[in-house]
């Protein structure tokens, strides 16, 4: 007899046997219960996870002859029939060998016949998201009001594939991937009916590889159980036959890096690869491991770490002797080699390297430790005197300003400068041994305080009012906007054109209604006006006008001010460039003309 795959050997055959979908399963249970059947199901979710075999088990529910219902016998000949697939009622397709239309009308035309054996015909169209628009079409009348003796279920791991018209015709339950503490419970009950004997690090390894998918985990066992035979099944034979990293590998290198042991990292990854595990499959069990520690530093008690319950005590204990910004550190860094090892052609260059900077990187200290650590080093150099007011000025200014801590030290600075260049104020020593009696000097007069020097003119305060120029004294407005920050006054009176200057008033203009209403808004122009009045010394208004006509030729921008600027200076370099001695040189000898001369920062 062939042998027969763990996988089908214990695929489940009732609703409660299904592995981890109870959402599903007792849904379908209470809907038989209810007499609340539908006629058209779509199960939709990763692969192997009991879409297929769940709608057999609903195919045996329909039309079973001793129980029909939630619980099938599994013994009458129309459970027998569906279970080996000879039923000629129970028809499985596949969606993508059955694709076009032609496939969905010959299905169409056969549902209008009566079952030949079974109480109801059941069609499952496996990857269904495989049709064609056309075929969908086809599907749809049929699929929405299909003769009572049919039932369909459609099943796909591309939901997001399916026209809504489909969907909207069709219960759909979603199944999910398994979580690895269930999966490893299912495996070590077929192990037991195996008469297996595994470590439930093993059983663990190999869900964890299956990634959530009960087919995908079996057939994992079903390659472990042929690699060991008959011999117990260790997490490292399974992990060497799997070619990936187990555990104890992964505990070792986490903490070699930790401790900053690069040899032993690099020892241990290269074993690793020697045996068959993968550079880019290492990286990523690191990565796994570090990320389960760092979440079980924050939240100990949590279950969102799949892993058994002996894993998660030996990640418990790493993640309390280890400080958690390391951790994190480490991660981020192998995060990158991950990705570094998508997209290059010698990985375990990358792993090496990323393996040796992880374990060569100081640990990253918090600010605060750093002040604590400043605050007792001054106590120990001060003997504790007015320490903890500097030190807190330092805090304070390492999170807040640093501006007020650079000015803090330079102070200190100058003060120091000027002690030591100060002259000396006591005579200098005689060369008699004996100290020479106090002399009573009347004391100095106190030196006053240099008076501050008056605050520098401003380039508008020493500007004629109104100016000779104003184009040249508007250019200099903006200026001084643009120097003073005034970023959002500059962005709407920089389009704006002079159309007249006396003592008290500004008059500009702009060509469109949009900068016209911008540059009319009352906080704009008061901001504008009370800016100028501080800078040039005189109470000054701003009004602002629409250009039209002549008013408009006759108004000049700062953009035309500084683009006639431009002008005329190209001209004048273009002129010296004639004008030159070698020009002329050149060109009398070769007898030829300049035919274009370029302004260095200018595109050709």
């Amino acid at each position: 007899m062939a042998y027969l795959v763990l996988a089908r050997k214990y695929r489940p055959q009732t609703f409660p046997e299904v592995v981890g979908q109870e959402h599903v399963t007792r849904t379908l249970a209470n809907a038989f219960a209810k007499n609340r059947v539908h006629h058209a199901f779509l199960f939709c979710g990763p692969r192997g996870v009991g879409k297929t075999t769940a709608a057999r088990i609903l195919g045996k529910a329909l039309a079973c002859q001793v129980s029909p219902g939630a619980s099938p016998c599994g013994e009458c000949e129309a459970c027998r029939m569906i279970t080996s697939g000879t039923a000629v009622d129970y028809i499985e397709m596949d969606g993508a060998s059955n694709r076009g239309i032609d496939a969905i009308r010959e299905l169409t035309d056969a549902v209008r016949y009566q079952p030949a054996m079974l109480a109801r015909k059941i069609y499952v169209i496996d990857e269904v998201h495989m049709l064609t628009a056309e075929a969908f079409n086809a599907l749809l009348k049929t699929l929405e009001e299909p003769p009572p003796h049919v039932t369909f279920v459609l099943a796909t791991t591309e939901p997001h594939k399916i026209p809504n018209t489909i969907l909207s015709r069709c219960q759909r339950y979603d199944f999910k991937l398994v979580p690895v503490a269930r999966l490893v419970k299912h495996l070590g009950a077929i192990f037991e009916a195996e008469n297996l004997a595994a470590e439930p690090g093993a059983l663990a390894l190999i869900a964890r590889e299956g990634g959530g998918s009960v087919r995908d985990a079996l057939s994992l066992a079903d390659q472990v159980i042929s690699y060991l035979g008959g011999a117990a099944i260790t997490e490292a034979g399974a992990a060497e036959v799997l070619g990936v990293a187990d555990r104890g590998l992964t505990r070792k290198l986490v903490g070699a890096l930790a401790e900053g042991n690069a040899g032993e990292a690099l020892d241990a990854a290269s074993a690793a690869i020697d045996r068959g595990v993968g550079e880019v499959q290492l990286a990523r069990a690191l990565v796994r491991r570090l990320r389960d520690t760092a979440v079980l530093q924050v939240a100990p008690d949590t279950e969102i770490v799949d892993a058994s319950a002996e894993e998660l005590s030996d990640l418990r204990a790493q993640a309390e002797a280890i400080a958690p910004s390391r951790v994190r550190q480490m991660m981020m860094r192998m995060l990158r080699a991950c990705d570094e090892l998508a997209r290059i052609d010698q990985p375990r260059m990358v792993l090496d390297l990323a393996l040796i900077e992880v374990a060569a990187t100081e640990p990253v200290l918090p600010l605060g430790d750093l002040v604590g650590r400043l605050a007792a080093l001054e106590r120990k150099l001060t003997g504790g005197a007015g320490s903890s007011g500097q030190i807190s000025g330092l805090g304070r200014s390492a999170q807040g300003s640093p501006r007020s801590a650079q000015g803090s030290s330079r102070a200190a600075t100058q003060k120091a400068q000027a002690q030591v260049a100060a002259p000396p104020t006591s005579a200098p020593q005689s060369a008699a041994p004996d100290p020479a009696p106090p002399v009573a000097t009347e004391p100095k007069p106190a030196r006053t305080a240099p008076k501050e020097a008056p605050p520098a003119r401003n380039e508008l305060s020493s500007m004629a009012w109104p100016p000779a120029d104003m184009h040249a004294a508007w250019e200099k407005v903006m200026s001084v906007l643009e120097a003073s920050r005034k970023m959002d006054l500059v962005s709407i009176y920089h389009h704006a054109k002079l159309v007249a200057w006396d003592a008290t008033t500004i008059e500009i203009g702009f060509d469109s209604e949009f900068h016209v209403e911008r540059a009319t808004d009352a906080d704009k122009r008061r901001a504008l006006a009370e800016f100028l009045a501080s800078q040039a010394g005189r109470p000054v208004d701003i009004k602002v006008t629409t250009l039209t006509g002549t008013t408009a030729v006759a108004a000049r921008s700062v953009a035309d001010v500084s683009g006639d600027r431009a002008r005329a200076e190209r001209s004048r370099r273009e002129a010296e460039v004639r004008a030159h001695p070698a020009t002329r040189l050149v060109m009398d000898t070769f007898d030829a003309d300049i035919a274009e001369i370029r302004v260095p920062g200018e595109s050709p």
